[in-house]
């Protein structure tokens, strides 16, 4: 793997996505002895290969990754061997979506890239049923279109089926934006210390010029998980930052901070299973990627 960046796991398996894969984008490993099974996601410009990979969501007898160069949805069946795959093309509509998430078993959400809303939500024929949310930006240019907002709003989601709380976590600023998607309503913005997404607008592009913000987000039962990776786009140039994060910021399901814990390592992207307090995280630094902690709550 050349960048691996999203990890999943169930009580058997492990996937991990490579977000620059050379042969494959997408890993399947058995969980928690860590034996090989089988690559999938194919790179390639044929039929059923990938342009990208995005993110990686998990079902009871499968997984669901995002081409957003094909503009595609794709589920993998798992079987006992190998996998099955079926291709589900998106909305034209949408603007080049870079993420995804399940919402009630047979639709998605999915970020709205026109500026004009937050999110829409898809059904299983991948055409918009809905759209929600304004970017939660307080001083607006005018002068700005919407899309360049939004390309600098860019937001990284997960949604929580058992509470009905979706959690955006913006990946070039220090803003996070909770919903009540059961009740329809917008909970919290939470606006950190480095504030929101800073950008120019030049040649109909925005560019940004603050930080890398948060690079990935988990809404449990009861609380919010984020990484934190914090580096100035400055330090990033100079080639004086680390690739990830160190900080999983925990807010409970209103937005208000609880804890936050400070990793031994740089990870870009993590999953938690809460019940049993262990933090999965994929270190892009490291020969042996992928990491795992024992959380102990204080």
């Amino acid at each position: 793997m050349r960048y691996p960046f999203r990890i999943r796991t169930t009580d058997s398996y492990l996937f991990v996505m490579d977000l620059h894969g050379s042969e494959y984008y997408c890993y399947q490993f058995d969980y928690p002895s860590m034996h090989f099974r089988q690559s999938f996601a194919k790179t390639g410009r044929g039929p059923r290969e990938f342009l990208d990979a995005e993110n990686i969501r998990l079902t009871p007898t499968g997984c669901w990754t995002l081409d957003a160069n094909k503009t595609n949805l794709n589920y993998f069946q798992i079987q006992e061997n190998e996998l099955s795959m079926k291709e589900y093309p998106l909305d034209k509509s949408l603007i080049r979506s870079l993420d995804f998430d399940i919402y009630n078993d047979s639709m998605f959400i999915v970020p709205d890239y026109t500026g004009t809303h937050r999110f829409d939500i898809l059904g299983l024929d991948m055409m918009i049923r809905e759209s929600r949310g304004t970017i939660p930006c307080r001083n607006r240019d005018k002068m700005i279109p919407d899309m360049a907002y939004a390309q600098v709003w860019r937001g990284f989601l997960n949604y929580n089926p058992q509470n009905g709380i979706l959690a955006i976590a913006t990946q070039l600023g220090d803003v996070i934006e909770i919903y009540n998607l059961s009740g329809d309503s917008l909970v919290n913005v939470i606006y950190g210390k480095e504030g929101e997404p800073q950008f120019e607008y030049r040649g109909g592009y925005a560019v940004p010029n603050g930080i890398m913000g948060y690079g990935d987000i988990q809404v449990g039962t009861q609380f919010i998980y984020a990484l934190f990776w914090g580096h100035s786009f400055k330090d990033i140039l100079k080639n004086q930052s680390i690739e990830g994060g160190n900080n999983i910021r925990v807010f409970d399901l209103f937005g208000k901070p609880v804890r936050q814990y400070i990793l031994d390592r740089y990870i870009t992207g993590f999953c938690l299973d809460e019940e049993r307090g262990i933090l999965l995280g994929v270190d892009v630094n490291s020969n042996q990627p992928v990491v795992e902690w024992k959380i102990v709550k204080s």
